[in-house]
């Protein structure tokens, strides 16, 4: 003959299920988000890849440094210009789409975002924040990326990352070693820690 399980029993299993859940969901729920931020930067480095190549061809060149979008000497306009002509950007939008500050991941301490008038930026459809930069006699061009614009968490190698790209090669990298990722606001090294481990934002 079965047993029912008494009142006083059915309590203390529940309250044993609420604390096994009180100490495995914040991990699955970081990991969640961890794997939502990988999924949009991934993205976003396609889009980033297809406007540089699409560049090259509208210009009947085979690299970045050849297009105008790369001529330091052309910055600020020309910057905006590749925005413009090769992101879909969101509606309305007019001011600067970067929150002010970027949490460091490894101090938590907050810092500057680093960026200034002459970068190009716009606030794209799907959401993110995107600024593109070519320094003066630099072989490279820099991007930055906030997955989620001004939304948070708003830290280096979480949500914001700097993405660059040869402009002899048109190869995106990071510039920075992975040994660098978490130590600054930009998320410098965070790229490449993730290509290290095939996306994987274990840190």
């Amino acid at each position: 003959m079965k047993k029912a399980l008494t009142i006083g029993e059915l309590l203390i299993t529940m309250g044993i299920i609420g604390v096994i859940a009180m100490l495995t969901l914040p991990g699955f729920i970081q990991d969640y988000h961890k794997r939502v931020y990988t999924t949009k930067l991934k993205k976003s480095v396609e889009m980033i890849e297809n406007a540089v190549n699409q560049a090259c061809a509208d210009n009947n060149v085979s690299y970045f440094y050849q297009t105008p979008y790369a001529n330091a000497a052309n910055s600020g306009k020309h910057q905006q210009d590749f925005i413009d002509k090769y992101f879909k950007k969101a509606g309305g939008i007019n001011k600067n789409p970067f929150s002010d500050k970027y949490q460091i991941l490894e101090t938590g301490k907050l810092a500057d975002n680093g960026l200034v008038t002459s970068h190009g930026w716009a606030k794209l459809a799907g959401g993110e924040a995107l600024s593109f930069y070519c320094g003066r006699d630099s072989e490279y061009c820099i991007f930055r990326i906030d997955i989620n614009s001004t939304d948070g968490p708003n830290i280096g190698g979480r949500d914001y990352f700097a993405i660059f790209v040869n402009k002899k090669t048109n190869e995106l990298y990071d510039k920075y070693t992975s040994s660098n990722c978490g130590k600054n606001e930009d998320g410098y090294g965070c790229f490449a820690k993730l290509l290290e481990n095939n996306w994987e934002m274990n840190y």
